[in-house]
């Protein structure tokens, strides 16, 4: 938006007949606003304001607008008075956001001047409402301010020519000025912790010292002056950032400084939200040293402070005097995009026919490319119906260096006519990652030599968001192909180059690129043959059942079976059905053979820039030496280990190279400068870490650098370059896509370079969690967990895969033959809308004599039948413990009686299922109990739940628990569990001929025939074998469909467009399997979130490993429970070679659930724990129990005690594995000795002095409370206080607990405080908590006496009994008439001017020698001989459970007063227990005491009247004199 203010105009000439009527118009880019007419007036004042829409595009250099004065005419043409020519180029430079008022000269049509114009322009969204005069004298705004010229340096402050608002009396008059400093951004140097100091007129104050590079402080300081205006407005406010960690003189990081005239003219007298440019006034040649964002006003009597305060990043930028901010034009070249999915339906595009356009229905998209920086925006033209467009154009973008900015914004939009436009997909160009200051690298010799401007590519850069899929429906994920968020889907890709000229000036905006360097990129544009495999084993952790379940993995549009332009590829899994744990959650039953995944895909050979990538991201970490602290290892052992990670990182920077980019294709200035940056700041570190091993004495200390080393290595891992696309895994339920998972295609790269090159899951099977799009809760629900093997490789290296994969591959061709059931006979007359041979989804039509192996491949034999695996797999498969379920239904017509539902019993998903009579008990399994209903659901006391059925439905979408007289449909979940008893396995029956039933042509079959079954299908497959190759590697060739059936009435596009081509399916068969033996111990949690309102939680644990699952007991109402438990997991199958496993095992998963007895039980977070792998479970390795992070919602939400161990169980061995837990119940095993922590009895004194500031709880008041101590399982309780308000103390005030705490510090439980209000009809409401983490400082040594004497002299002085006192006065003659003397020159305010040091104010009290009072300069808490004010007791603040907003810190509900001691008691009863510690403790009643309060005066407070001043009113209530 340009908005002008036409303020008014003088001098105009008078006609021969009286006077003008002047009209004034502005006229910009043919647009023409006229104000309105000023009758009969020579000097018109008009105050208008004159809005011109930019309509998005930004003004340029050659902007102006057009002034014309005329005299209006009611009935004929306006005569012409005068025009005037205003350019506009400093606000298209963004030097100034909005011009100051200008007096600009009108000139006639004789080009003489013939009065003057007073006019206003504000830039893009600025008010511009500048109170000031006319100043400038011509036709232009004149030149902008330029704080100081390159190769001059000026040191003085920023300030601009004096204006003056109103006249202030040369008198000294009362201001205050305020300075917010709200955030600073970009700040240099690593793992700093930056404060601000303000200084105003010689007062200084700081803020509070935060942490990293983008501080946020929001604090604001108020400065009182009475002084002349001409002083003040000379004086200087300076704001400095210095780094608090730094304890060297260079610890200023940059500074800025203005005078308080420049604020004073500025609107309102204030700055709002400026970004000041710090720099360094010593050396301006440092350049900028980062920005800090502030807002200033000055307040002088009588004025309204602004309030308003509007961001404006780039036009609120204030630069300081010598930092020269330079001028440069990043150059942006867009060369052509590929790969765009749809955007438009064939009607929009016949509708585009009709206004003009032509359709296309290949190409149902209309691209260009928005580039936004620092406020700017220009965009490519439209390239219209066209996928892969071509562009070839140049975007300069003028801006200023060093820019606050760092993200360069790519929006991919399709253009619509009749609409609004839709993105496609955004991606960022990240300028910290493709430029260098320089100054990263400690290393002054090559400092110089690693600093680069901004460039990149040519290189494409990929774009992601919302699925492909096209539909005419709204877009649920729509903000994801703005960028907001993790994109989901692959939405094509955009070539681009970038440079950056410093001093230069465009004239043109957007250009052509000449054919030349289009030329150019040709050679980077080259092509190489990718392979990709992906081996699934296993998907387990499903929440729920239903519909079958499918993988289907892509890289780009390859392997996308909905997207019909790449080449059919055995993209997708086969379909799964998800079967019950027996416990918690679901799984796909695999077992011995696992599908099998295969692309190939077509992209540049970018390997030189992933291996450098991989390499960077091999070096060691820090974990170990982390653990090692947190352990409190003996310093000796902390040496040790610190210095094996110091010779680990200088062996690893010595021995692994970066590529070498001689003789690459495709290198890019980009990569030049990045390999010399990497090599630099390697050697850099390098040198640093033979420093620290030579000279470093304190372990601890050398921790934060090292973080620092290996947070600079990661981020010098970023490659921007990366122009091969993630791949991309999607969960498929049926039709409909539910979860996805990206995975960085440098994470399963190969590499022939090294070792270390190779990413670091290529080739090894990897734990993924598959994620919702756009998941609201973000991760607290796992949609399901991927155990899937990856290798991605170029075609030549092929070969190199038959070295990774295990198992052995096999590939077959597959069909479905479908019959229906009419009148009692199986046939293909009744099959409607399927064919007789077809794919799985019944969809497509096969037939046999159509199928063509691929290139390169042959049959190996004749079509046989092999009925689906996953449906001969028992559910009960690996389990021990195992529940059946089968849901009883029954209907009714509205209000009548309820009856048996046509189906009675049915499956979950509401498919015919055996009535309960009909289940048999499998051969060794024995039944555990009668069948029951499932209460534990959201149902009523008889286990039913209700729904309303809406046609064509013919089931409920959703179930409620109460009854209402519209529900027409209820079921209940029947369970009744069994046990195994014998290893004796059931004999798998013969398929038969194969035919799977289902009594609706639906997704759901079963093996046995039924007399509701209506419909039959059976699988054909045929093996196919590589006809001139051998290995896994062959797989690669399988491109390509093997034939499908096209009817003439159906085309073959639309079979493809639905589900994709049939495709050969491949499965990795494993002969052997190995059986395992899963131990998981958990001992205990710790800081876990509330989410229940009494400030706890009911704590348990769903504990998974692959496809089985166990679940912990639940402890009641605590944040830090202790389970102490084992859980065994019994013969694990795991297929795989034991070896592979011990490398790389399988995580423990745990999700700890809050059990509520209403409702559903809430996730509380989730946790991964390693296991230990046994090969040999005779060796003598225990686990260690380790706290492991409790996350929820990315946060941190806990921590849990736990180890897990996994044993190989060899049958000739078996007394080899460990002995059985002991147990606490019978199913309750107990962590075992040797893992357990050691305990030892220990003895917690607890002195319970008080309760303060209690806050209500359910709006009543706390009256009756008592204290709730526990420790490690141990409770102790004080007595109820009886009246709150009349006495808070305790009247019994040390507790003992007598509790077995383990040795180390590490393992100690927390002392947990509840408080608990004792309310009428037996309701005790807990309304506060506490939890003590570390009880390090409270452990004491009974025997030796300690600091108690100031306790106890404290004690004494408090408990002295009142009584008379005797002071002996010496006889000696009182001297009257000098008191008198003195009188008048001596008074209570000279003894506090002596004492304070004021020695013309306190006259002759020092000569005097009279006693002066003790000032102290600070708070009292803060003397160190007072201690903080503290008394013998401590303060622990109590805070109260779940509240509504999980973003804020749970409120502080009152304060406990009380401590805590905690020493050893001897394991012999023969020994005599140590001495209490709690000893003469004070009477905890109500004392009566007298209070003096003296205000002596106040200082610096802040004027609430309009006149500057303050009446100060003290008003002092006590209550009453107890205490």
């Amino acid at each position: 938006m340009l908005r002008v203010i036409v303020e008014s105009a003088f001098g105009i000439p008078k006609k021969k007949l009286g006077n003008p009527d002047p009209i004034a118009a502005v006229v910009f880019k043919g647009e023409k606003k006229k104000t309105k007419a000023i009758d009969n007036d020579l000097n018109p004042v008009w105050n208008e304001v004159l809005e011109f829409d930019l309509k998005g595009f930004p003004l340029d250099a050659s902007s102006f607008i057009d002034v014309v004065v005329k005299d209006y005419e009611t009935i004929g043409k306006d005569k012409l008075i005068g025009t005037a020519k205003i350019s506009l180029k400093d606000l298209a430079s963004g030097h100034m956001s909005s011009f100051p008022s200008k007096n600009v000269p009108l000139i006639n049509e004789k080009q003489q001047p013939t009065g003057v114009n007073t006019w206003r322009d504000g830039g893009d969204g600025d008010e511009g409402d500048a109170d000031m005069d006319g100043a400038g004298e011509g036709g232009g705004p004149g030149a902008p301010f330029s704080p100081g010229q390159p190769g001059k340096p000026s040191h003085k402050p920023l300030r601009l020519n004096r204006k003056r608002h109103r006249a202030l009396a040369n008198k000294p008059q009362d201001f205050q000025i305020r300075v917010r400093v709200i955030e600073g951004r970009q700040l240099p140097g690593n793992n700093i912790k930056p404060v601000v100091k303000v200084n105003v007129c010689e007062q200084t104050h700081r803020t509070r010292i935060r942490r990293g590079n983008n501080p946020y402080f929001d604090e604001m300081f108020y400065y009182n002056v009475n002084m002349l205006p001409s002083e003040l407005f000379d004086e200087n406010i300076s704001l400095r950032v210095y780094d608090s960690f730094s304890l060297r003189a260079d610890s200023l990081i940059g500074e800025f400084k203005l005078d308080v005239g420049y604020i004073y003219e500025e609107p309102g007298h204030a700055i709002m939200r400026k970004w000041l440019l710090l720099g360094d006034t010593d050396d301006s040649n440092l350049g900028a040293r980062g920005y800090l964002k502030v807002s200033i006003m000055v307040v002088g009597t009588g004025d309204e402070p602004p309030v308003g305060e509007l961001d404006d990043i780039e036009g609120n930028l204030l630069v300081p005097a010598g930092v020269t901010m330079r001028s440069a034009v990043i150059n942006l070249k867009v060369y052509r995009a590929e790969d765009m999915p749809q955007m438009d339906d064939a009607f929009v595009q016949s509708v585009k026919q009709v206004f003009g356009g032509e359709g296309d229905r290949k190409n149902l998209v209309d691209p260009y490319l928005e580039v936004s920086f620092a406020g700017k925006k220009l965009r490519t033209k439209i390239v219209e119906k066209n996928a892969n467009p071509e562009w070839n154009q140049l975007l300069n973008l003028q801006v200023k260096f060093p820019s606050m900015c760092e993200r360069i914004k790519l929006t991919l939009y399709d253009w619509d006519r009749l609409t609004r436009d839709d993105a496609i997909g955004t991606t960022f160009l990240n300028l910290s990652n493709m430029s260098s200051s320089g100054g990263e690298i400690e290393v002054s010799a090559a400092a110089s030599e690693v600093g680069f401007l901004p460039v990149f590519g040519p290189c494409y850069v990929n774009l992601y968001g919302s699925p492909r899929e096209y539909t005419g429906l709204p877009d649920p994920y729509e903000d994801l192909n703005f960028g907001k968020g993790e994109g989901v889907a692959y939405r094509g890709r955009v070539l681009v180059e970038l440079s950056t000229q410093l001093d230069e000036k465009v004239d043109k905006t957007v250009d052509d690129i000449s054919n030349d360097d289009i030329l150019v990129t040709q050679k980077y544009q080259r092509r190489r043959k990718y392979s990709l495999c992906a081996v699934f084993h296993s998907a387990c952790m499903l929440q729920e059942p239903g519909e079958p379940i499918q993988f289907e993995v892509s890289i780009g549009n390859y392997g996308n079976k909905l997207d019909s332009t790449c080449k059919p590829l055995a993209s997708t899994t086969q379909y799964s059905f998800a079967v019950f744990d027996g416990n918690h959650y679901y799984y796909l039953p695999w077992a011995d053979t696992k599908p099998v995944v295969i692309l190939t895909s077509y992209w540049e050979d970018i390997s030189h820039r992933l291996d450098s990538v991989n390499v960077l991201h091999f070096i060691s970490h820090l974990t170990s030496l982390k653990t090692a602290i947190l352990a409190k290892e003996p310093e000796t052992r902390l040496a040790e280990i610190w210095l094996k990670l110091i010779n680990h990182m200088m062996e690893d920077l010595n021995s692994f190279k970066l590529p070498n980019l001689a003789n690459q294709p495709n290198i890019t200035v980009l990569d030049l400068q990045l390999k010399t940056l990497r090599d630099a700041a390697v050697e850099s570190i390098k040198q640093m870490a033979g420093r620290m091993r030579e000279e470093a004495t304190d372990v601890k200390a050398t921790v934060g650098d090292i973080e620092d080393w290996l947070e600079r290595i990661k981020q010098l891992a970023e490659e921007p370059q990366s122009s091969v696309p993630d791949v991309i895994i999607w969960m498929l339920r049926g039709e409909k896509r539910v979860a996805y998972a990206r995975v960085p295609a440098n994470q399963i790269l190969y590499s022939n370079f090294s070792e270390q090159a190779c990413g670091k899951h290529c080739g090894k099977t990897q734990t993924i969690f598959m994620q919702y799009p756009m998941d609201k809760n973000k991760g607290v629900k796992i949609p399901v967990q991927l155990r899937v093997n990856m290798w991605l490789g170029l075609s030549v290296h092929e070969k190199k895969f038959n070295s990774f994969s295990e198992g052995n591959f096999s590939v077959y061709a597959e069909m479905y033959e479908n019959q229906a059931q009419v009148f009692g006979k199986w046939g293909t007359t009744g099959l409607v809308g399927r064919h007789k041979f077809s794919d799985v989804t019944g969809k497509v039509k096969l037939k046999q004599e159509r199928f063509l192996p691929p290139r390169s491949w042959e049959w190996d034999q004749d079509w046989f039948v092999d009925p689906e695996r996953c449906l001969l797999t028992e559910a009960d498969a690996g389990h021990t413990e195992f529940t059946d379920e089968v849901f009883q239904n029954e209907t009714r017509f509205p209000g009548g009686e309820w009856k048996p539902a046509a189906e009675p019993y049915t499956d979950v998903n509401g498919e015919k299922a055996q009535s309960p009579g009909e289940f048999e008990c499998p051969s060794g399994w024995a039944w555990e109990d009668d069948w029951t209903f499932d209460s534990n659901r959201a149902v009523d006391e008889g286990g039913w739940e209700y729904g309303v059925t809406i046609p064509p439905d013919d089931k409920p979408k959703s179930w409620v628990a109460a009854e209402k007289m519209y529900h027409i449909h209820r079921r209940r979940r029947l369970i009744k569990p069994r046990r195994k008893i014998s290893d004796k396995t059931a004999v798998r029956r013969e398929p038969g001929e194969g035919w799977e039933y289902s009594s609706l042509i639906g997704w759901k079959f079963h093996r046995k025939e039924r007399s509701s079954d209506t419909f039959r299908r059976r699988r054909w497959r045929r093996k196919m074998i590589p006809s001139d190759c051998i290995g896994a590697s062959a797989i690669f060739k399988l491109e390509g469909a093997l034939g499908v059936d096209v009817d003439e009435k159906a085309s073959k596009k639309d079979a493809a467009k639905l589900f994709g081509a049939n495709t050969p399916t491949v499965s990795c068969h494993f002969t052997r399997s190995y059986i395992y033996h899963l131990r998981v111990y958990i001992y205990q949690a710790r800081n876990l979130c509330a989410m229940d309102k009494d400030s706890f939680s009911d704590p348990y644990v769903h504990v998974s490993f692959l496809h089985m699952s166990k679940t912990t007991e639940v402890v009641r109402t605590t944040l830090n429970p202790t389970w102490d438990q084992t859980l065994i997991f019994e013969d694990i199958e795991i297929y795989g070679d034991p070896q592979t496993v011990a490398h790389n095992p399988p995580d423990v998963v745990l999700e700890l659930y809050d059990s509520d007895q209403v409702g559903k039980d809430e996730p509380m977070g989730r946790c991964t724990c390693p296991p230990l792998v046994k090969l040999n479970p005779g060796v003598d390795v225990t686990p260690k129990l380790l706290w492991f992070p409790v996350t929820k919602k990315g946060r941190g939400a806990g921590e849990a005690l736990l180890a897990a161990e996994l044993l190989l169980k060899d049958k000739s061995k078996d007394g080899d594995m460990p002995l059985v837990p002991p147990r606490r119940g019978e199913k309750l095993y107990m962590v075992p000795q040797g893992i357990r922590p050691v305990v030892q009895l220990t003895a917690i004194e607890v002195l319970t002095w008080g309760l303060r500031n209690m806050k209500s709880y359910q709006l009543a008041t706390v009256s009756s409370p008592s204290l709730v101590v526990e420790c490690g399982g141990e409770v102790v309780q004080t007595a109820v206080i009886k009246n709150f308000k009349k006495n808070p103390n305790f009247p019994g005030s040390v507790l003992l607990l007598k509790v077995l705490l383990p040795k180390e510090e590490m393992y100690t439980p927390p002392i947990v405080l509840k408080v608990v209000d004792h309310r009428p009809f037996g309701r005790k409401p807990v309304v506060g908590q506490c939890t003590i983490d570390c009880l390090e400082e409270f452990r004491c040594d009974p025997y030796r006496l300690n600091n108690e004497a100031c306790m106890s002299a404290r004690v004494a002085m408090i408990t002295a009994a009142q009584g008379d006192v005797v002071i002996d006065i010496e006889d000696r003659p009182i001297m009257k008439t000098e008191v008198n003397k003195n009188k008048e020159a001596v008074d209570w305010w000279s003894k506090f001017y002596a004492s304070v040091g004021d020695q013309e104010k306190c006259g002759p009290y020092l000569k005097k020698g009279y006693d002066t009072l003790q000032v102290y300069a600070s708070e009292l808490e803060e003397v160190q001989e007072f201690h903080g004010l503290t008394d013998f007791c401590s303060t622990f603040k109590l805070q109260r459970g779940k509240s509504e907003d999980e973003e804020d810190d749970p409120s502080v509900v009152g304060e406990f007063k009380g401590s805590f001691k905690i020493y050893p008691l001897p394991d012999d009863p023969g020994i005599p227990v140590p001495p209490r510690q709690f000893r003469e403790l004070p009477e905890s009643g109500p004392q009566e005491c007298l209070i003096r309060i003296y205000v002596v005066r106040c200082i610096d407070l802040q004027p609430k009247d309009t006149n500057g001043m303050v009446r100060f009113i003290s008003i002092d209530k006590l209550p009453t004199t107890l205490f």
